[in-house]
């Protein structure tokens, strides 16, 4: 479809969800850091002014996306969890938000990266976050038998939050080498397995 076509196919109203749409295209295909209004327009077919009728800057942009990311990440721990034994259900979780990573590394980069931290963020990647999150909080909370604000679920989801993201990050920005044979699953359930046998050792 040409440009000029393009044109005639959107009216103010219904260009944010297109925008939305090419933006996490472009995102996956360029990566967070290149990601940018202009060459999101020149796909649509529209102007850059066009784009900044719904979102102020690139900032603005960037937040409706980490947003996005981070409704998605809470939906996927939430599946995980549906008809699991409470005492696995820390194990499932972890391996869903390590998936979710491996599976979106550049939505992933960007709702953790600094791109986040340049900007002002608004209320629904503050209340998305925090959703995402909770999540995992209750989690814990189920598998430790105790209030979800007890100091203890906090320490303990905060440790098996920092473990799957530290993971992730660290596959994603390839520290590691694998064997080509190793897939995802494994890499996690063996690094499960040593994480819960570290935690054994200290208690």
């Amino acid at each position: 479809m040409s440009n000029k076509a393009k044109r005639m196919n959107y009216h103010v109203g219904n260009l944010e969800p297109q925008l939305i749409d090419q933006a996490k295209k472009m995102l996956e295909e360029v990566g967070p850091d290149k990601l940018s209004i202009r060459a999101i327009a020149e796909q649509l077919g529209v102007s850059a002014t066009a784009v900044y009728y719904h979102f102020a800057n690139k900032d603005e942009l960037i937040s409706h996306l980490a947003a996005d990311g981070f409704m998605a990440l809470e939906k996927v721990l939430v599946d995980s969890q549906v008809g699991v034994d409470v005492r696995h259900k820390m194990q499932v979780t972890s391996k869903a938000y390590m998936l979710f990573a491996f599976e979106h590394p550049a939505m992933y980069q960007l709702m953790f990266g600094s791109q986040l931290a340049h900007s002002e963020m608004n209320s629904k990647l503050f209340i998305a976050r925090k959703q995402a999150y909770a999540v995992v909080e209750q989690c814990v909370a189920e598998v430790l038998g105790q209030d979800v604000q007890s100091k203890e679920v906090r320490s303990a989801a905060l440790a098996a939050w920092s473990f799957a993201h530290g993971l992730a990050s660290l596959r994603i920005h390839n520290v590691f080498q694998l064997p080509e044979q190793f897939s995802k699953d494994a890499l996690i359930e063996k690094a499960l397995l040593g994480f819960n046998q570290l935690v054994k050792v200290h208690m």
